[in-house]
């Protein structure tokens, strides 16, 4: 059978999935690759929102930011203007061209934010929330950017201007989606190998005569299903454990396939 008869069969037709362990052990891994697509969709879906609702208080927090330009590596409001704390859902910014805060503040801002973000006398600094990626790309939470190193240019005006764009970038959300993939790809591998052990003593408990790869390859479209039921579910549910779903329905659906596997003969005392 060819991976389009096989892909259509995994929906109602999981008998015929046993013919996947003749298939080639590359296709069965680009057909992998095709079914962590599906669960990284609703991962980009939801990562967006976030970006959404970040631009959303992005625009808020536009309307609020005086015109300013940057004069000798300092922050110069055009007007005298004081300082000032505005906080959205999301985002917690300060505007402070008086040095009243340090960038210790601003990192101690963001309990319970998404990121917060200071216009200060003489840096832009941002505080973003703590993960190992974070840590590994900028060494810490906290980006702090001296205006003298290339925001020479900055000014209330250019600010204004992009934080109230309404839509996110194409690229953007084809960089999200990318990104999505390889977490997505690991953990879908991971699950399908767990599912292989339980697979292969079940085959090995009924004599079945199929090998760990060939159980492997037919294990992949018998996930098919549960991978796009999870990715389906996920959109409603961020915190639906996809993966022990996949085990349990891949691990019904192999006991539906394997029915037709050839059975290893009997020892003749």
């Amino acid at each position: 059978m060819t991976v389009r008869e096989l892909f259509f069969a995994s929906f109602y037709r999981f008998k015929d999935l046993k013919n996947a362990r003749f298939l080639g052990f590359g296709k069965a891994v680009l057909y992998l690759l095709v079914l962590s697509l599906f669960l990284a969709v609703p991962i980009t879906a939801n990562v967006l929102q976030v970006f959404r609702d970040v631009q959303a208080d992005g625009q808020k927090i536009a309307q609020k930011i005086p015109d300013f330009t940057i004069k000798n590596g300092k922050l110069a409001p055009v007007d005298q203007t004081e300082g000032f704390i505005y906080q959205t859902n999301s985002i917690i910014f300060t505007f402070d061209p008086e040095g009243k805060r340090t960038t210790t503040d601003i990192s101690g801002d963001m309990i319970g934010n998404f990121l917060s973000v200071g216009l200060l006398p003489d840096e832009l600094v941002v505080a973003l929330p703590s993960s190992g990626i974070t840590d590994q790309l900028l060494g810490s939470n906290l980006l702090e950017v001296p205006y003298s190193q290339g925001l020479e240019n900055l000014d209330g005006a250019h600010i204004r201007q992009y934080l109230d764009q309404e839509s996110v970038p194409w690229w953007m959300i084809l960089i999200t989606l990318l990104v999505s993939i390889y977490p997505s790809f690991i953990n879908l591998v991971m699950t399908i190998l767990i599912t292989c052990i339980g697979a292969s003593l079940m085959a090995a408990l009924r004599r079945l005569q199929v090998t760990f790869f060939e159980n492997l390859k037919i294990l992949i479209f018998c996930a098919t299903l549960p991978v796009v039921l999870s990715a389906a579910i996920g959109f409603f549910s961020v915190n639906f454990d996809s993966s022990l779903f996949i085990i349990l329905a891949t691990i019904f659906i192999y006991s539906q396939a394997s029915k037709g596997l050839p059975r290893r003969p009997s020892q003749v005392q």
